[in-house]
């Protein structure tokens, strides 16, 4: 009796957890990963910064184990690596970029990260 009790429980957890609209699984998020600059402040790329200097693109790969690598391509031919780690709790992340010295936060809805930088600058990157 208790072991039919238990997968009766075990049946309506699992029901209760389903999208029972369209029974699709909903998969759980992947953080790690290559993401694209798609906007900073909502303007797409290339972007210029108010001291003159154009980003073309910018990729953040973030690794399995907590670290990234940010490469950003300069219109004046100059590629800019930056280096650091990141901790997830749920879908907010806080990124420390060791190279640049300064921390940000950002959220990942979906395939969309979206990072807030301490000078208020606002960036918007796409997930590969």
């Amino acid at each position: 009796m208790r072991k039919l009790m238990s997968m009766v429980l075990l049946v309506v957890g699992i029901a209760a957890c389903s999208d029972n609209s369209n029974n699709t699984v909903i998969p759980i998020q992947s953080i790690p990963g290559d993401y694209v600059l798609k906007t900073i402040n909502g303007s797409p790329l290339p972007f210029t910064f108010t001291g003159g200097i154009t980003l073309n693109t910018d990729i953040l790969s973030l690794h399995d184990n907590g670290s990234f690598i940010e490469t950003m391509s300069l219109a004046d031919g100059r590629v800019v690596v930056d280096s650091g780690v990141y901790a997830a709790n749920n879908n907010f992340l806080t990124i420390t970029d060791e190279t640049a010295g300064f921390t940000y936060s950002a959220s990942l809805t979906g395939s969309v990260l979206t990072a807030v930088f301490p000078t208020g600058l606002t960036e918007v990157f796409q997930k590969k």
